[in-house]
Order: structure tokens, then C-alpha cells, then sequence
């Protein structure tokens, strides 16, 4: 794993065209995998603006040679008060995580996953969830190599 070519930073402002791309890229990724969600196209850049913004919200890019290759977004839920995760009131979520094709199989995942993993453990959560897309076989093996495994199953029913 060489990751010294990538440099992982908090997401800014100034990167928001790079990352309305790489999500809109992310997006497609997960409907070709099954999900059955439409991107809003319009309404990206407001909504990943405002993920940059929030102190609640961890959203990292990941850098090489100048440019966005990658990205990962974790927040906190905060659990009902009959609910304890590890101890804890809250558990981390992760979000969203993408890497650009060309920037795949170089551990840029495993590094963005550990960064967000680390600003979870410093803001008191003992664990994190995320969900995989069916399809995403590529998705599932790499969750099972970070040592995250299935607890449920979430269903989709077209009304």
C-alpha cells in the first residue's frame, strides 16, 4: 500500500467542482451496483457544501499531484435514549466513500476509511455502521477486509 502519493485533508470549499464530479461518479457507481436511488444532479453542490460546513460531519478528500481523487464522509447518530451501542449513546456512520478508477488499488480506501475511523474514535464512538449496496460485490469484500461484517439486511420494496 503506497499512500504516500495521496495526501488525505479536510474537504474545502475550493474543491467543490472536483467533488460534485467524483459524486455524481460515485452515484452512477451505485446504480450500476443495484441501488434505486436517482441523483438530484442539481442539488449536489448545496448538499455537499453544506456536509463541508458542518462540525457534525466528517468529509475528507483525498489529493494527488493537485487534483481530487477520492473522498469519505462520516457522521455521528445519535441513538434513542432506550438504545446503547458499545456503551455509547451514538455510533459513527459512514456515509459516503469513493475513489476515483484510476486511483483504485493503491490503499486509498483502507487510508480514507482510517481517517474517518479516527475522527470517530476522537469524538467518543465505539462504532461504525455503513451500508453496501447488494451488488457491490467489490464493496462487500473490502468491508469484510476492514473487519466490518452484515448485521441485518435492508430491503427494498416499490410501492
Amino acid at each position: 500500500m503506497d499512500t504516500a502519493k495521496f495526501i488525505i485533508r479536510p474537504a474545502g470549499i475550493e474543491d467543490m467542482e472536483a467533488l460534485t464530479a467524483l459524486y455524481l461518479a460515485y452515484g452512477e457507481d451505485l446504480k450500476r451496483s443495484g441501488l434505486h436511488y436517482d441523483i438530484r444532479t442539481e442539488n449536489v453542490p448545496k448538499v455537499l457544501e453544506s456536509r463541508i460546513k458542518s462540525r457534525l460531519i466528517y468529509f475528507a478528500a483525498a489529493e494527488s499531484a493537485g487534483e481530487i481523487v477520492g473522498f469519505v464522509i462520516a457522521s455521528i447518530l445519535r441513538l434513542g435514549g432506550e438504545y446503547l451501542c458499545e456503551g455509547e449513546a451514538s455510533v459513527g456512520y459512514l456515509n459516503d466513500i469513493y475513489v476515483a478508477p484510476a486511483a483504485r488499488r493503491q490503499g486509498l480506501a483502507e487510508a480514507l476509511t482510517a481517517s474517518a475511523e479516527a475522527w470517530l474514535r476522537e469524538n467518543g464512538v465505539r462504532a461504525m455502521e455503513l451500508q453496501v449496496v447488494t451488488g457491490n460485490t467489490a464493496g462487500e469484500a473490502f468491508w469484510r477486509r476492514q473487519g466490518a461484517y452484515p448485521v441485518g439486511t435492508l430491503c427494498y420494496k416499490k410501492l
